[in-house]
């Protein structure tokens, strides 16, 4: 239908302006024909006419009209076929159709209804009111259109919104609802009213009984309320959350007279938050509670134990040389191990309820136990209450146990242990914090022990952690700020004890307590990464020194320096290898660095391809420790380095122990078949120097010939040095 404004007044029909309504008027009369047409011409409508119903249906598809008038009898086809038919026609459903009949009985009428006519007329025709019946019809039509608009553009908003409305009378006993509370619900988009029982029909067993009482209640309380439920089948992946809305509706007497509400559909709502609950709850790589859902339940388990006056325990767990898993297989590698250790700590755990439930409250207890990642390779394992402290122990042992099982990933059979450190409440803390510090305390300690175990927390192991923690801020301040000293032990050869290198040695005064060991400060710088700064201050300070003495005159020799397997991992020795040489001008060939048969024991091929890059860079390169790293011989030989270093462990009782006398001739001798020249360390007497001297050793270091010197000792006793070698000389003449 072609929109425009429908006057209201007979004075506004008789004076109209020509408008595009279309009226089909259909009579086999000739005199209706015409008297029709004039009056709706004059009103200003334009009319097209057909004499049958036959030519009606054709003229309905040709001129579109905006309503028709239809005679009920007719020869060919009568009125009533003819608007069965145009009501079956496309564009004919809502069309306005005035029948007109000579019948006044019911039968007749009751027909015209029942095959579509919108209303209807009985002869004779009063045709000066006839257009204001055409009008009025024309704007009942327009006003069902704009209604059924309104109705399509809700059902499609709901639709959208997946949003139905329901309405209910008679406490609960009918039920009316929408086309989407249909679809929101799972039932037949036909059936648009149900009893109760329809409506508990969609809803999951388990939730029925809970809808019904809410709904039921309603009709006593007259509050208005709302919940959430599932609807389709008991089957997870196909049940959809559904929010139901309920409100009473008042007369005005103040009656609660029905309910009525709405449902709506918000699956993928309640989806996205446990999504996004998941992601902050929960562990991406191993779906074990995260920190966050870790410390909750931590939270819990205090307010519990000091309700209960009961002990619980946490155990923090970190698995043993997981790095090597990653670094040789690859992070895919690590992530599948990680899971695996997931499953059997969850295994464990619960099989632990034996040990820690209370008998009279088992079924709570056990969903206190947690297994948790914190991250990396670090695991918690909260054990919600405990008999007594002890028992966590067991739980430890079990956990050991498992862990160390050997895996396999990617049909590669792999193995790792676990340490752990156990903190109680409580005895070790009262808050969450400290009992995730002294825990991880606990397993810091275990690990000194030698790792594979367990630990429980002490005020012994929290005193040495905070003596240990505050050294560790202090050393790092202390390379900050350039506090470290450098100290050189010299070396010489055994044929004409003339010098021939100085090793540089790191050495830390503490501002309040003094000088440090070094194996203590360096073991800190390990373990925590400063020892690739420090390792780099070496380096320059050393190269710097060694070429200080060359531009003062003094005949060149060697300077060694010591760097460590972090430095490898954590930082790039090449780079600050070439970055001392540069700012030092000192020939490379004057630099020699030391390394440990442990850089190359867990990726052999890694290390020869690292000593490589450093001859490519001119240096020398020595083995320190040898003998102690039971690196295999077989490897030796491919080994691009110049020098072996003899542990000083076996020069200690090398005069009296026929044992280390036979370990240091073969390595000697070894060194020497393939090409290597061989160092002795911690050189204390006469006679270890003389027979080190008989096993053709290359060079010695150690007390017997000079302490660790400071670089203005050591330039004096390099001048004492050549004085006395001179003085030797010219008495051997």
């Amino acid at each position: 239908m072609r929109e425009t404004e429908l006057p209201n007044s007979s004075l506004a029909v008789q004076n109209a302006h020509p408008q595009t309504y279309t009226i089909l008027h259909v009579d086999d009369d000739a005199a209706s024909l015409l008297l029709a047409e004039s009056s709706l011409e004059d009103a200003g409508f334009t009319v097209v006419q057909a004499q049958n119903g036959q030519e009606a249906l054709k003229q309905f598809v040709d001129q579109s009209p905006d309503l028709i008038i239809m005679d009920a009898m007719m020869p060919v086809m009568d009125g009533f076929d003819a608007i069965a038919e145009i009501r079956r026609s496309p564009g004919g459903e809502y069309l306005p159709i005035l029948m007109i009949t000579g019948l006044e009985d019911l039968e007749s009428i009751t027909r015209a209804y029942d095959e579509g006519a919108t209303d209807f007329l009985t002869k004779p025709i009063n045709y000066l009111t006839l257009p204001f019946r055409v009008r009025y019809m024309l704007r009942a039509k327009q006003t069902a259109d704009a209604l059924r608009l309104s109705e399509s553009k809700l059902d499609s908003a709901q639709r959208i919104a997946r949003l139905g409305h329901w309405e209910c009378q008679d406490k609960a006993q009918e039920f009316f609802w929408s086309k989407e509370f249909s679809r929101v619900m799972g039932l037949p988009e036909s059936v648009r009213t149900g009893s109760i029982d329809s409506f508990l029909s969609a809803v999951v067993n388990r939730d029925k009984q809970s809808v019904l009482t809410r709904l039921l209640r309603v009709f006593e309380t007259c509050r208005a309320f709302n919940m959430e439920f599932c609807v389709g089948s008991d089957n997870e992946a196909s049940e959809r959350t559904v929010r139901l809305e309920v409100h009473p509706h008042f007369d005005v007497r103040g009656c609660c007279t029905h309910v009525f509400g709405t449902v709506q559909d918000i699956t993928e709502r309640t989806n996205a938050q446990q999504q996004i609950h998941n992601l902050a709850y929960y562990d991406l790589v191993t779906g074990l509670p995260n920190r966050a859902q870790l410390y909750e339940r931590l939270e819990y388990a205090l307010k519990r134990a000091r309700r209960k006056n009961t002990e619980f325990a946490l155990l923090f767990l970190d698995l043993d040389h997981f790095k090597q898993v990653n670094d040789t297989l690859g992070h895919d590698a690590g992530d599948e191990l990680l899971q695996q250790v997931s499953s059997r700590l969850k295994v464990v755990v619960r099989d632990t309820d034996s040990v820690s439930r209370s008998p009279d409250d088992e079924e709570e207890t056990k969903q206190q136990h947690t297994v948790a990642r914190l991250g990396g390779d670090e695991f918690v394992v909260l054990l919600g209450e405990l008999n007594r402290g002890g028992d966590a122990a067991r739980v430890a042992e079990r956990i050991a146990a498992v862990i160390g099982k050997p895996y396999t990933i990617n049909d590669t059979k792999v193995s790792v242990t676990t340490t752990i450190g156990i903190s109680v409440f409580p005895m070790d803390g009262g808050d969450s914090e400290t009992l995730m510090k002294h825990a991880d305390v606990a397993m810091y300690h275990a690990k000194e022990q030698g790792r594979n175990g367990y630990q429980f927390y002490s005020r012994k192991i929290h005193e040495a952690a905070l003596a240990r923690f505050s050294m560790e801020a202090d050393l790092k301040a202390a390379i900050e700020n350039n506090e470290l000293t450098l100290m050189f032990q010299p070396k010489v050869d055994l044929l004409d004890h003339k010098v021939v290198g100085m090793e540089a040695l790191a050495r830390w005064t503490h501002k309040t307590n003094g000088p440090v060991n070094p194996a203590e400060f360096i073991k800190i710088a390990e373990e925590t990464g400063l020892i690739v700064p420090l390792g780099r201050w070496v380096l320059e300070a050393a190269c710097k020194q060694m070429q200080a003495w060359i531009e003062a005159g003094r005949e060149p020799f060697s300077v060694a320096v010591n760097c460590s397997p972090v430095q490898f991992e954590r930082g790039n020795i090449i780079d600050d290898i070439d970055h001392a040489l540069a700012t030092s001008g000192l020939d490379p060939r004057l630099l020699e660095v030391e390394l440990t048969e442990s850089l190359f024991l867990e990726d052999i091929e890694a290390g020869i391809e690292l000593l490589r890059q450093m001859k490519v860079l001119g240096i020398h390169v020595s083995v320190d420790d040898f003998g102690t790293g039971f690196s295999s011989l077989s490897y030796l030989k491919r080994l691009p380095v110049d020098k072996l270093k003899i542990d000083q462990l076996f020069i200690k009782d090398l005069e009296i122990d026929p044992g280390d006398a036979a370990i240091v001739l073969s390595i000697i001798t070894l060194a020497h078949n393939l090409g290597l020249s061989v160092i002795a360390e911690g050189v204390e007497t006469e006679g270890q120097m003389g027979m080190l001297e008989r096993y053709r050793c290359n060079e010695a270091q150690g007390y017997f010939i000079s302490h660790p010197l400071s670089s203005e000792e050591a330039t004096e006793w390099l001048s004492n040095r050549e004085l006395q070698l001179l003085s030797k000389q010219v008495s051997g003449f």
